[in-house]
C-alpha cells in the first residue's frame, strides 16, 4: 500500500498549480491573520499554519475512507466483473481528466465539484467563524488545536480536484485504501499551500507558470492512460502495477 501513498502524494505535489489557484487567496489570507500573532515566534507561527493543513488532510482521510468503505460494500454486494472493471476505468478517466484540467487544456472534471455544493451548504455556517486558524493577536495555548479545527472544516470545501481523487478512493479496494489515497493527496498539496500561507503574493507566481502546469498536467494523465492499458491488458510491468488504479498494493486484481 505504500506504492498507492505514493501515487496520491504525488499527483498532490503536480497539483499544486491547480491548488494555488483555487486555495492560494485563502492560505495567503491566513498568513497574515499568523502575522498578527505578535507574541509568537516565527516557527511558532509556521508550525500553526502547518497545523491547519494537517487538519484540512484529516478531512480528507475521512472521505478517503467513507469512499473507499462504500465502493468495497458495493463491489461486495454485486461481485460482477463489468461492475469492477467500469468503476475501476472510470476512475483512470477522471485521472485523465484531473491531467488536463490541471495542466490548463480542459477542465470539464470540475463538473463533479457541483456534487460537493449540498453537503457544503450544512458546513458553512461553521466556516464564517473558523475557517482561517489564527484571528488573535496574542499566541494562546491551543492555537494549534483551533489550526487543526479550522484546517478541518477548510477540507469541506467544494474541490473538482478532490472529489476526482474521491472516485479513485472508491475503487481502492477498502476504507484503509481509501483514507491512505487521499492522505497521501493530501500531504502532497502541503508544500505549495503551506509556503502560501509563508510567502508574498508575488513569489508563488513560479509555482503556477504554464510550463510547470503542462508538465505535471502530463504526468497525472500518464498514470490514467497506464491503468487504462492495464486494465485492458495490453501492458503490465509488476513493480509499476502497484502504483495506479487497480493495482496489486490496492488489493483488487485484475488478471
Amino acid at each position: 500500500m505504500i506504492g498507492l501513498g505514493l501515487s496520491a502524494c504525488l499527483i498532490g505535489l503536480w497539483s499544486a498549480g491547480h491548488c494555488l489557484a483555487m486555495c492560494g487567496g485563502l492560505a495567503i489570507a491566513a498568513g497574515e491573520s499568523n502575522r498578527r500573532h505578535l507574541s509568537a515566534r516565527p516557527s511558532e507561527r509556521a508550525i500553526e499554519l502547518l497545523a491547519w493543513q494537517l487538519g484540512r488532510v484529516s478531512s480528507y482521510s475521512l472521505m478517503g475512507f467513507l469512499a473507499g468503505s462504500f465502493g468495497a460494500v458495493t463491489l461486495a454486494l454485486f461481485p460482477v466483473a463489468l461492475l469492477r472493471d467500469l468503476m475501476f476505468a472510470f476512475a483512470n478517466l477522471l485521472l485523465i481528466g484531473l491531467g488536463l484540467h490541471v495542466a490548463r487544456l480542459y477542465s470539464g472534471v470540475l463538473i463533479v465539484e457541483r456534487l460537493g455544493q449540498q453537503i457544503w451548504r450544512f458546513i458553512s455556517p461553521l466556516a464564517t467563524r473558523t475557517l482561517l486558524p489564527m484571528p488573535h493577536t496574542h499566541r494562546r495555548p491551543l492555537d494549534n488545536l483551533r489550526a487543526i479545527r479550522a484546517g478541518i472544516i477548510w477540507g469541506w470545501l467544494p474541490c473538482g480536484l478532490v472529489y476526482s481523487m474521491l472516485v479513485t478512493a472508491a475503487v481502492s479496494g477498502g476504507g484503509t485504501q481509501g483514507a491512505l489515497w487521499m492522505a497521501g493527496f493530501g500531504l502532497g498539496t502541503i508544500p505549495a499551500l503551506w509556503l502560501a500561507s509563508l510567502l508574498s503574493q508575488e513569489s508563488l507566481r513560479r509555482f503556477q507558470h504554464i510550463g510547470l502546469r503542462r508538465a505535471a498536467g502530463l504526468l497525472i494523465i500518464g498514470f490514467g492512460l497506464w491503468g487504462l492499458l492495464r486494465l485492458s491488458g495490453v501492458i503490465t510491468v509488476d513493480w509499476f502495477d502497484s502504483f495506479c488504479i487497480g493495482g496489486q498494493s490496492m488489493g483488487v486484481s485484475l488478471k
